[in-house]
């Protein structure tokens, strides 16, 4: 019988110790345990994207950085974008991921829940927060949304979608 209690005794210590000492990963932002959780957004992995889970509610942010609103550039133009959205290269087909799709005078441009073209003149689809644009001079919409694996836009209650309004100036004379 003794041994039987110190057995029961042994095991629960041993499955406190596992355990991280009874704090729960819900207690996780309560204790400085790690709780080995899951990446998210703010905690990225460093190996490969981890998805966002479905039940996130938060409205994912994207915004372009450059050029700015009004702004009169060169060509080619850099695009500067960022999000707070999960952002992967569909071929890698992560779940939940996105990727940034630029329309350029693509005003109005493909509804949230269409598919984006892929093959149509002034709709560029990129993964890094950076995009150079060859655009004529003159003025000039660009607008940033998010699309899918499958390149289906994702709908303006998860992500809006932002524009600037630019003016490309000609090239200079020593240009």
């Amino acid at each position: 019988m003794k041994a039987a209690a110190l057995f029961v005794v042994a095991a629960l210590l041993v499955f406190g110790v596992a355990c991280g000492g009874g704090a729960s990963c819900s207690d996780a932002k309560k204790t400085s345990n790690d709780c080995s959780v899951t990446p998210t957004a703010s905690q990225p992995s460093r190996t490969k994207p981890t998805p966002v889970p479905p039940n996130v509610t938060a409205r994912t942010t994207l915004e372009i950085k450059a050029p700015l609103q009004g702004e009169t550039v060169t060509s080619p133009v850099t695009v500067e974008v960022a999000s707070t959205h999960l952002i992967a290269a569909p071929e890698l087909n992560v779940p939940n991921a996105a990727h940034y799709h630029v329309f350029v005078d693509k005003v109005p441009f493909t509804a949230g829940g269409m598919t984006i073209p892929m093959d149509e003149a002034g709709v560029y689809h990129f993964t890094e927060s950076t995009l150079k644009l060859d655009l004529p001079p003159g003025h000039h919409t660009i607008v940033v949304a998010l699309g899918d694996n499958a390149h289906v836009r994702v709908p303006e209650s998860e992500a809006h979608a932002v524009a600037v309004e630019i003016i490309v100036a000609p090239p200079s004379p020593t240009q």
